[in-house]
């Protein structure tokens, strides 16, 4: 009768250690030339006849002088330190990972095991940090200069309408935690958020920095968000010098809104808002 693993290839190899004898598939070469598993690949381990030769009398056979592994807080010796012969180089492929090139124990070497990051790639991530930052300062000018006189409004970054949206529910939600109700009277007032339009108000004259994050009810008509505006900033509304309301498009241009519609038929959550007169 035939054996029933008798038509199974054969992977790997038996541990030379005979006490273990451990049929390991991925075994690895010891300097004396043994195949042993990764629990018995250490000299001391397996007590390895080329370790007690190269040791000087009176020192004792042990690898504690042996290059470690490089993944951080391991204390074995890595794979290269038992294959690694100085004056025997030729035809012999390095036990370093293929990505890091790193060296590392039995239990580390395989990429996942110790968070593999290319040479490459790292040394790549200052250069891209330093040319985001320039790119940054070209078009947008340093954090220092943002809230002088001429700077003007940055336009987003893409014109991509998903996108767009994206960045004003971000913005929209920033907005919230600062917001104050432009109505006093909605101070004490619960107000679901989801009945709240939230704005950028500014005066015309002013620098886009000391603009008022507010909120309005949804339901409020623009000519009385104006007339609450223009008692927030202490604007006087006559015949002779009414204010005029006008919304701030993102690429920087602005419309007039019209006082009998409703302020959230014509602007979106989180919109910039101008008076002047």
């Amino acid at each position: 009768m035939a054996h029933p693993d008798a038509g199974l290839v054969h992977i790997g190899a038996h541990c030379a250690l005979s006490s273990c004898n451990l049929n390991d598939f991925l075994p690895i070469r010891c300097r004396c030339d043994r195949l042993y598993c990764r629990d018995h690949i250490q000299p001391d381990a397996h007590a390895c006849p080329v370790l007690a030769e190269q040791a000087q009398p009176g020192e004792p056979t042990s690898f504690s002088k042996l290059q470690r592994c490089a993944a951080q807080s391991c204390t074995k010796p890595s794979l290269e330190a038992y294959v690694a012969v100085a004056e025997d180089t030729a035809g012999r492929s390095p036990a370093l990972c293929p990505g890091c090139s790193q060296a590392f124990c039995a239990e580390h070497r395989e990429p996942k095991a110790h968070l593999c990051r290319p040479a490459e790639a790292a040394a790549s991530i200052p250069q891209k940090n330093a040319t985001a930052k320039a790119l940054l300062a070209k078009h947008f000018g340093s954090s220092s200069g943002a809230t002088s006189g001429s700077a003007a409004r940055p336009s987003l970054p893409t014109s991509n309408p998903k996108k767009l949206e994206q960045q004003r529910k971000l913005a929209v939600i920033k907005m919230r935690h600062k917001a104050k109700p432009a109505d006093p009277k909605d101070a004490a007032a619960a107000v679901p958020m989801d009945e709240r339009l939230h704005v950028k108000v500014r005066r015309a004259e002013e620098d886009p920095a000391l603009e008022r994050i507010l909120w309005f009810r949804k339901s409020i008509w623009t000519g009385r968000a104006v007339d609450m505006l223009g008692s927030q900033f202490k604007m006087n509304i006559s015949d002779s010098q009414p204010l005029k309301l006008l919304y701030v498009h993102d690429e920087g241009t602005s419309v007039e809104l019209r006082t009998d519609v409703a302020l959230a038929d014509q602007i979106h959550d989180g919109a910039s808002l101008c008076l002047s007169r």
